[in-house]
């Protein structure tokens, strides 16, 4: 992996772990999947410009899309239905996994 890669995800680590300690959600306690996310999200900056939530389409209308900027502005709504975003990476302090329950 190069290093702007590698950059990139440190960026994105930082951007999403900084909101989950800012804010009133956390980050999905399943580390895997975060990186994953992480991952996706680096790949979507280098390729498109900005962190984009890797679970939504790309419009290519910059106002459309800005609304899909990690965090995107769908999650609240999403959290508060299911106690988790569409990407699985911000949760509700009360979510519980699944295979947790």
């Amino acid at each position: 992996m190069d290093d702007g890669m590698v950059q990139l995800e440190a960026d994105a680590r930082k951007l999403v772990e900084g909101y989950a300690e800012s804010g009133p959600y956390e980050l999905n306690p399943d580390s895997k999947h975060v990186d994953k996310i992480i991952k996706a999200l680096a790949k979507r900056k280098l390729k498109n410009g900005f962190f984009y939530c890797p679970c939504r389409v790309l419009s290519n209308n910059k106002e459309t899309d800005a609304k899909i900027i990690c965090p995107c502005e769908y999650h609240v709504e999403e959290i508060e239905k299911d106690g988790i975003c569409s990407c699985d990476l911000f949760v509700s302090q009360s979510y519980k996994p699944a295979s947790a329950v």
